[in-house]
């Protein structure tokens, strides 16, 4: 829609639908990375009489109202489902050797299998890229810094081949769908709570067993606080960021996205399941018993 003479290309012909994959892009958290999905809002302008569907697979309550608003589909119908991917376990540790760490979680529990790396700079993604090579693991780096011939060659071979392992910033993965990606690893902390789910939920979409995976250290709270202060969020959403950014990851996303993982597996070496030994904190939050969760049963 920014391009110069899209409108009146898209006149010439008769459009039955639009779709707009990835919606939840024209919301605060994603204005830096898609902001022309702002524009977005003109088809209903531009084409009243042509039906419009918008799709994502992360929409907390306020996303999805963001969604409505500036999409203008007030008077749409709704279909929601559960946040709650059974399937991927969730594993966390502190960061020692963030690289070491890694290779060991590949070579111990992946070994051969495709996966995605996310970090947060372009200079990291090529550090872990060639850490993990040496290691003899087959991996490509993909950010938007490299050329585009490059960056085509990086997804040709992750979605065509078997075992590449992808080490990318968040420029990667929206649009993809490789159903057999064993695992998300996040060798810095996320951006946000959204994004974090946003980007796990590109394991196992074949519904076999996947795992995610996390490094965490005090450096990863200082960087995100410094990105929250010099960010394009309101102040009240900067406020929220701010506490979500120090507490219990599944704390935040009950707070996010308005269901309890408390359940989920989340695991720390040496230690039982965190859901085992669920916090006060998150049961203040989600005011429910550990015996009542449907997956808690399996165990």
């Amino acid at each position: 829609m920014a391009a110069a003479g899209t409108v009146e290309l898209l006149k010439r012909g008769r459009i039955a639908l639009f779709a707009i994959d990835e919606a939840h892009c024209v919301s605060q958290w994603g204005h830096d990375f898609r902001p022309d999905y702002l524009r977005l809002g003109a088809l209903a302008e531009h084409w009243p009489e042509v039906p419009r569907i918008a799709l994502t697979a992360t929409a907390t309550p306020e996303t999805h109202r963001e969604v409505t608003e500036r999409l203008h589909l007030g008077g749409a119908r709704h279909f929601v489902a559960s946040f709650d991917r059974p399937n991927i376990r969730y594993r966390i540790e502190s960061k020692q050797n963030a690289r070491a760490q890694l290779i060991d979680f590949v070579r111990g529990s992946h070994s051969g299998e495709a996966g995605i790396v996310y970090a947060l700079s372009r200079k990291r993604v090529e550090q872990t890229a060639a850490a993990l090579c040496a290691a003899g693991i087959d991996a490509v780096a993909y950010h938007a810094g490299l050329p585009a011939s490059e960056r085509l060659e990086a997804q040709t071979r992750f979605l065509r081949e078997d075992g590449v392992v992808v080490v990318a910033t968040i420029a990667f993965g929206m649009g993809i769908d490789k159903p057999d990606v064993r695992f998300v690893a996040h060798i810095d902390l996320p951006k946000s709570v959204e994004g974090y789910y946003q980007e796990t939920g590109r394991a196992g979409r074949d519904g076999l067993p996947s795992e995610t995976w996390l490094a965490y250290g005090l450096a990863d709270v200082v960087q995100q606080r410094q990105m929250i202060e010099s960010g394009k969020a309101t102040p009240l959403r900067a406020r929220i960021r701010r506490g979500i950014s120090t507490r219990c990851l599944r704390s935040a996303r009950v707070l996010s996205v308005g269901a309890c993982f408390c359940c989920a597996t989340l695991v720390r070496p040496g230690l039982r399941p965190v859901a085992t030994v669920m916090s006060a904190s998150i049961r203040q939050v989600c005011g429910t018993r550990r015996s009542r969760h449907r997956c808690c049963s399996r165990r």
